[in-house]
C-alpha cells in the first residue's frame, strides 16, 4: 500500500473525520497518523473544531454515498452512450454501403427497347443464331439476364444498377455480339426447344427471332468471332 503525504492526508482528514471517505483511503490515513504527530494534532483540531452531532455525521455520509451512486450512475450511463453511439454509427455505415451498393452496383433496372437497336441476325455454321445488340442511351451494360417461359419463349433481359456509368471504350455488354444455340436448355433429351428469341424484359421486349424466319449465313468476319478452332 503506497503512503500518503501530509499534505494529501490534511486534505482528507475532514472525510475521514465525517466518515466518507473509502475504505482504501481510511486505511492509509490510520497508518500515516499512527507515525505523524503533526496530522494527528490537524485531525484533533478538526474534531474541536467541527462539533458535528451524530445525525450531522449520518447525513454526510448518506450524501457521501448519494454521491458514489451518482458516480456509479454517470459512469454506466456514459458507457451506454458509448455503446449507443458505436451501435448507430455501425448501422449507419452499414446503410450507407448498402445504399451505394443498391444504388451504383446492384444491376436491377432493365434497359428500355426504344434503347436498343438489334441488328445482324443470322445463322452461324454450326447452327446457332447471332445477332448484334446495340444499347443506343450512352451508358455501359454489365449484365444479361436469361429466361425461357414453358412456351419455349427466350428471353435476353440487360440490366443496371438505378446509378449508370457512361459507355467507354473496350464496350462491355452494351455493344456486342452474341450466339444462342437453340437447344441449349435440352439435358438428356428433355426440356425446351426455344421457339422465339427476345431482346429485353416480356413486357417491353424485341423479337430477334422465330420458328420459321428464314435467316442469312452469317458473315465471314461474324463467323470468326465465335471460330474458336
Amino acid at each position: 500500500m503506497s503512503k500518503l503525504s501530509c499534505d494529501v492526508v490534511r486534505d482528507l482528514l475532514p472525510l475521514y473525520h465525517d466518515e466518507v471517505c473509502s475504505e482504501s483511503s481510511r486505511q492509509m490515513i490510520e497508518e500515516h497518523l499512527s507515525t505523524c504527530k503533526d496530522c494527528r494534532a490537524e485531525l484533533a483540531a478538526i474534531k474541536q473544531d467541527i462539533q458535528l452531532t451524530p445525525a450531522d455525521i449520518r447525513n454526510n455520509q448518506q450524501e457521501g454515498t448519494v454521491l458514489k451512486s451518482m458516480s456509479v450512475f454517470w459512469n454506466k450511463t456514459r458507457k451506454k452512450a458509448f455503446l449507443k453511439g458505436i451501435a448507430i454509427t455501425t448501422v449507419l455505415c452499414l446503410l450507407l454501403v448498402g445504399g451505394y451498393y443498391g444504388l451504383c452496383k446492384w444491376n436491377i433496372t432493365t434497359v428500355a427497347s426504344e434503347d436498343v437497336k438489334i441488328s445482324d441476325v443470322s445463322l452461324l455454321a454450326d447452327g446457332r443464331i447471332v445477332y448484334h445488340a446495340e444499347i443506343t442511351d450512352g451508358y455501359a451494360l454489365y449484365q444479361l439476364k436469361y429466361d425461357i417461359d414453358e412456351d419455349g419463349n427466350f428471353y435476353m433481359i440487360p440490366l443496371r444498377p438505378i446509378i449508370k456509368e457512361k459507355s467507354e471504350l473496350p464496350y462491355k455488354l452494351e455493344n456486342w455480339y452474341d450466339a444462342i444455340k437453340l437447344d441449349m436448355y435440352k439435358e438428356d433429351g428433355k426440356g425446351p426447344d426455344i421457339q422465339a428469341i427476345y431482346y429485353g424484359a416480356p413486357d417491353d421486349a424485341i423479337l430477334v427471332w422465330k420458328e420459321g424466319m428464314e435467316l442469312p449465313k452469317a458473315s465471314p468476319e461474324v463467323e470468326s468471332r465465335f471460330n474458336f478452332d
